[in-house]
């Protein structure tokens, strides 16, 4: 997109097109709001090398996601829109089978399963998965999962907007913001603006106050012909199958390096947990590393600048983009629309009591 030299008069300006820009210009745009996204595509952003699978039984305990009941059907309902939309296949649904470490995980998975919180969530137990998939206490089965191919998503969505001439294809200079009663960027002036910026949040002034944990993550895709598994399995990593016995594995949390790069320790770490529950040769054919954008509440953060009203924030989607975005999206445009509050869980202002040193943040 050229930008012409007169003012281009918008409603809203969205930095950045990863899942919660582009599901959050989605639900603009349905509103029939006028919208320019901001973004230089990056191939290493979590969105475009996230497995995008979303899993609503986590941890040891096996507990549900948090909100998973609320945001998991909204979700689905979201993405098989956007598919018609778009015209593009990105969303599956598939069980996840879970594999126990030892008599313990199947009963406290036995006891679980009677619960009404689980019942839609938890199924049967089985004993084996397949030849090659080391599973000597066996696996539950865990309904209502699925996966997104999030590249192929963005992909799609970034063409979409290109035809609607809705993208402006740069890096935001945020010294050439003006943020005032109106939002001035360049030749462009908006009522609003939204950083959408992943983790490269931590390096905007205006939100400089708010405690990032950044985790990166590295991810492999091997190729196994023998392997012969067509399930999403999931054992402290998730093996994803592919076409053409290829399959994504990851992946790493890596809490002091912020470089886009994989490295031989996080190959190491997902190898070795690999190793310890399929027993067939496989080969690694590539490496993926990427920044999600975490937060020490392992919450989103979502809100207006306290001393900019008309800047806003969506991040800090961290692991659960996928399901947590478009819940999220609905709950900002509410916001804007309906002048309803933000859920004191995800506001901005749950920092604000905070030591706030930067000028530039209030």
């Amino acid at each position: 997109m050229t930008l012409k030299t007169e003012p281009i008069i918008y409603d809203f300006i969205i930095v950045g097109q990863g899942i919660a820009g582009s599901i959050m210009t989605h639900f603009l745009l349905q509103q029939n709001k006028k919208v320019l996204v901001i973004d230089n595509f990056n191939p290493n952003s979590a969105s475009n090398i996230a497995s995008g699978v979303v899993n609503p039984i986590t941890g040891r305990k096996m507990v549900k996601s948090w909100i998973i009941d609320e945001v998991l059907p909204f979700a689905k309902t979201v993405y098989k829109n956007l598919e018609k939309q778009l015209q593009v296949r990105f969303f599956y649904e598939e069980d996840i089978y879970k594999i126990f470490s030892s008599d313990e995980d199947a009963a406290i998975w036995n006891q679980k399963k009677n619960d009404p919180e689980y019942e839609n969530y938890l199924g049967n137990i089985v004993s084996g998965l397949g030849e090659n998939i080391i599973a000597p206490f066996g696996a539950g089965i865990i309904k209502q999962g699925c996966w997104m191919d999030v590249p192929v998503f963005i992909k799609a969505y970034r063409e979409f907007l290109k035809q609607h001439n809705c993208l402006l294809e740069e890096t935001l200079n945020k010294d050439e913001l003006n943020v005032a009663d109106k939002i001035q960027y360049k030749n462009v002036v908006a009522d609003k603006i939204i950083f959408c910026e992943g983790y490269k949040a931590y390096q905007n002034p205006y939100f400089d106050f708010i405690p990032f944990a950044l985790a990166k993550g590295e991810q492999l895709t091997i190729h196994s012909p023998n392997l012969k598994n067509e399930k999403i399995i999931n054992k402290n990593i998730f093996i994803l199958p592919k076409q053409d016995d290829l399959y994504s594995v990851g992946s790493t949390f890596i809490w002091d390096d912020f470089e886009e790069t994989v490295t031989g320790n996080g190959r190491k770490e997902i190898t070795d947990k690999l190793n310890k529950f399929i027993k067939t040769d496989y080969k690694i054919v590539e490496e993926k590393a990427g920044i999600r954008p975490a937060m020490e509440d392992r919450r989103p953060v979502i809100g207006a600048h306290p001393k900019y009203p008309n800047l806003f924030i969506f991040n800090g989607l961290g692991t659960k983009g996928v399901s947590l975005a478009p819940y999220f999206s609905q709950h900002l445009i509410d916001h804007f629309v309906l002048k309803t509050d933000i859920m004191s869980e995800v506001s901005l202002n749950r920092f604000l009591k905070r030591n706030i040193k930067s000028s530039n943040s209030i």
